[in-house]
């Protein structure tokens, strides 16, 4: 839904703690050297003291993919029931969900006192464990895979689509995406997905 891949790596750069600080993390957990809990950690702690508000004006400024509005209208109309799963925060994922008229949405939790941030994160979705949340939505709302349409873009992705009925993989990072998704789109118009769907 929204242009920037990692909104960790957005909110870094935009108070200038990618390069050289939050990058080096990434690294790090990238070539194994720390788990996904530690990376994290890590990044959150970069953040402590931060006012809340701080971070969600810098949220808000996040900036969505053209359309968006009429996907989810488009799949509303069909009583499709929109969730999101996404590794990144709620504090996105909720203004997100409200916006859109999403019926669910997960991520991870900031940890703040007083409307200050404390460097600390609960970790809700693991970047390579979505599928673990899309079958627990499936029991929730009471639907088969084969009724699952999953939308994403990168690695993190990959269980999500080998479970789903049908998969499209929207201006993917990963050549392997390619290869399992059902469809790929390339676009700067997420609405243009819609003429792929099956129905």
């Amino acid at each position: 839904l929204t242009k920037e891949r990692s909104l960790w790596e957005f909110i870094h750069k935009r108070i200038g703690k990618w390069y050289g600080h939050a990058e080096r993390y990434q690294t790090q957990f990238l070539n194994n050297e720390i788990s996904y809990e530690e990376f994290c950690r890590l990044d959150a702690q970069i953040w402590k003291e931060m006012s809340v508000k701080k971070v969600k004006t810098i949220v808000e400024s996040v900036p969505f993919y053209k359309g968006v509005g009429i996907l989810t209208s488009h799949l509303k109309n069909h009583g499709i029931k929109l969730s999101l799963i996404s590794s990144g925060l709620s504090i996105l994922s909720d203004m997100v969900k409200e916006r859109y008229a999403f019926d669910y949405a997960i991520a991870n939790d900031l940890l703040y006192n007083n409307g200050t941030l404390s460097g600390e994160v609960c970790i809700n979705v693991h970047f390579d464990k979505k599928a673990l949340w899309a079958e627990r939505i499936m029991n929730k709302y009471k639907i088969g895979r084969e009724e699952v349409i999953a939308i994403g873009d990168s690695m993190g992705d990959k269980e999500l689509f080998e479970i789903a009925g049908f998969s499209v993989a929207f201006n993917p990072s990963s050549k392997e995406l390619n290869s399992i998704a059902d469809v790929v789109v390339s676009s700067d118009n997420i609405s243009d997905i819609i003429p792929k769907l099956p129905f």
